[in-house]
């Protein structure tokens, strides 16, 4: 740990007295609302409560929490105690009684009330208080068992209540005083989510840049708790502490920096290059093509040879960096080093930590050059022969676009459809690669053939173009600036005052812009033949019917994840099953699909927006084609067992569940859940 890191580390001494201001909310119930958490509702389902064990209670109760929040703290003791006596098995009125108790300076009475509380009834709420109270004892700072005991209590409490900004500041006040920088970092990120205009956010995004060693971004986060009403005194000593933490890269960062930008400067060109291009290829977009295909001509065709000509020289700019790149990480060690020669102190952790930065910087450079990660399939791999039907209609839009079909079809549980191909330059070369369809179930329902042969037709598109072939330069840069980035970020050197990151980050932008835009004109290109071959109508509702189901399954999923977990149900089919909670309402989703078709692309997108795509389309001469007997039919006719793919597919998902958050769901109902806590999140499962 750096001197400067130590520095922020000892801020915990004065900051924990703030910390208890905030948090005592989470005991006398005047925690601030926040998105996910209405005080309201919470309060009247307490009242409502009450009212079922002993309505004569109800007042009493509501005129403590109102005395609790003008801090006349005796008389807010008198009728918690009332209410208690009365109705021993309502553990709010206990828990309020504690966090009065804590505040009259009673700790070890709040201690047992509670730990009382909490025996009475389970609560992520008690959970919460006991756990603040535990952390702050009348004199001193409690023991090291203590605090751990607090940190596992509130860790319990916000696995439970995600959405509680009380329950995450509890949880980050005891990552404070227990030096648990990856928890403070977790729930610090979820407060800036839940709370954003409480002071406290800040203070404790603070001490997370500080730790990081970004100095001025903590000092940026001390500013924005003084405008939300952290007191002065507070801010004063934060203010401070992050002022004599700064090391002597962050005073010099500025001059740092200009150097970066000055060895960037020569991707301006490019940048601006990729800028005209992107304009241009939407110009080109909007005009209709004199020949009755997806091939590139004229404009396009220029475009897709210049696009790739600065492709070319913007992959050979990445490696002809990649020395000055190394040349820049070993002079910042080297200079962390001469600096403590020339001040006469040798920090050993100091130069141990600046080798060692060198040292997994320039491993990630070389491992990106020289190491290739291993294909994996993407989904499961479907046998053709048991699926004639789905065969057939491959080799026919194979046929129409002109073009060879696909060798593998691989399925997976989500929504997406795309094509790839597998194989190295010699099978490039010789035409022998492994083409390649990625088909997802939750697309398939409702989904007509006719559209679907569409979307399939765009696929092939880019076979025809040869989107999906070659380009093996541009595809080692991408490889090569992934496989770097994710090093960096392993070994924690994916840090701004990092040339290596500060140079991964600009590149990967310009790379993005460049690469998203010739993709751009490639999507275009494909969406023409899907047109001339199954009609602008056909293809358009196919569009429409990926990005609405797109959209529908990843919230049928979500809501039937949550429901499994928390009532820990078995998932058998999740195609099938139908939550029994409220979900969006149907004007929701028009509104979610509407915005998803009509948003407009971001400079990185690689897709043009779904509008103009379908504007585009219909500017083509229509497509004269005889529908088919089953065009109106089901995509999943052409399936076999549907059943027994769904379940497949659900199998995939659970075991993704499973691996990702440890989470075990069984098949069926009853079976034990070996996994870990069922109330954990599972947002981005696959």
């Amino acid at each position: 740990m750096s001197s400067g890191t130590r520095r922020v580390g000892e801020l915990r001494s004065w900051l924990s007295v703030g910390v208890a201001l905030i948090t005592l909310s989470v005991l006398v119930g005047t925690a601030s609302p926040a998105r996910a958490f209405d005080r309201d509702v919470y309060e009247a389902r307490l009242q409502d409560s009450l009212r079922q064990m002993e309505p004569a209670m109800v007042d009493p109760f509501v005129r403590a929490n109102e005395a609790s929040e003008r801090e006349e703290f005796a008389e807010a003791a008198r009728l918690y105690q009332q209410v208690r006596d009365q109705v021993p098995g309502f553990s709010a009125a206990t828990r309020r009684l504690c966090g009065v108790e804590l505040a009259r300076g009673n700790h070890q009475r709040a201690v047992d009330l509670c730990r009382e509380a909490l025996n009475a009834e389970d609560l992520a709420e008690n959970q919460a208080a006991l756990a603040h109270v535990l952390l702050n004892p009348a004199n001193g700072e409690p023991s090291a068992s203590v605090r751990r005991e607090a940190l596992a209590l509130a860790g319990k409490a916000v696995n439970r209540k995600q959405d509680d900004p009380a329950n995450q500041a509890v949880l980050c006040e005891a990552a404070v005083k227990n030096d648990e920088l990856a928890t403070l970092r977790t729930c610090s990120a979820a407060l800036q989510r839940l709370d954003p205009k409480d002071p406290y956010t800040h203070v404790f995004s603070s001490l997370v840049r500080g730790a990081d060693g970004d100095f001025e971004g903590a000092l940026g986060e001390v500013e924005e708790a003084r405008r939300h009403g952290l007191p002065d005194e507070t801010y004063a000593a934060l203010r401070s502490g992050y002022e004599d933490a700064q090391p002597w890269h962050s005073r010099w960062g500025g001059l740092i920096l200009r150097v970066g930008l000055g060895w960037l400067a020569g991707l301006v060109l490019l940048f601006g290059a990729g800028a005209l291009l992107s304009r241009s290829t939407v110009r080109a977009a909007s005009k209709a093509p004199t020949e009755s295909g997806g091939q590139a001509t004229g404009l396009d065709r220029f475009l897709r040879r210049t696009y790739r000509a600065v492709l070319w020289i913007c992959c050979a700019y990445y490696y002809l960096s990649l020395p000055l790149v190394l040349l820049a990480v070993v002079a910042v060690a080297a200079g962390v080093i001469y600096g403590m020669l020339l001040i006469g102190h040798i920090s050993i952790k100091l130069v141990v930590i600046a080798l060692v930065f060198a040292l997994v910087t320039i491993g990630a450079l070389l491992k990106s050059l020289f190491v290739r990660p291993k294909d994996e399939d993407p989904g499961e791999r479907l046998n053709l022969d048991d699926h004639p039907r789905l065969r057939e209609v491959l080799h026919e839009v194979a046929a129409r676009i002109g073009t060879r079909p696909v060798d593998s079809v691989f399925l997976t549980p989500e929504t997406d459809v795309a094509v790839f191909e597998r194989g190295g330059l010699l099978r490039q070369l010789t035409g022998r690669t492994e083409r390649c369809l990625v088909l997802g179930a939750g697309a398939l329902d409702g989904f007509p053939i006719l559209p679907f042969k569409a979307v399939l037709a765009h696929e092939y598109g880019h076979f025809h173009n040869e989107d999906t072939a070659g380009g093996g330069f541009a595809l080692a840069v991408r490889r090569s600036v992934m496989v770097m980035g994710a090093s960096l970020a392993e070994g924690g050197a994916a840090v701004w005052y990092n040339p290596a990151w500060l140079f991964l980050n600009g590149f990967l932008r310009l790379f993005l812009r460049i690469s998203h835009g010739a993709s751009r004109l490639q999507e275009v290109l494909a969406d023409r033949w899907a047109a001339f071959a199954y009609g602008a109508d056909a293809f358009a509702a196919g569009l429409r019917h990926v990005i609405e189901r797109s959209i529908r399954f990843d919230t049928h999923v979500q809501l039937t994840l949550s429901e499994v977990i928390e009532n820990q149900r078995g998932l058998a089919n999740l195609y099938h099953y139908e939550p029994s909670g409220e979900g969006p309402e149907e004007e929701a989703y028009d509104k979610a699909i509407e915005q998803a078709i009509n948003e407009p692309p971001s400079p990185y997108a690689s897709h043009p927006s779904p509008v103009d795509r379908i504007r585009w389309i219909r500017l083509l001469p229509p497509a004269s084609l005889r529908p088919g007997p089953d065009d109106d039919l089901e995509a999943w006719t052409l399936l076999d067992d549907r059943e027994a793919i769904e379940k497949r597919m659900t199998n995939r998902v659970r075991e993704a569940v499973e691996v990702n958050h440890g989470v075990v769901i069984p098949e069926e109902d009853g079976a034990a859940n070996a996994g870990g806590d069922t109330q954990q999140s599972c947002a981005g499962y696959m």
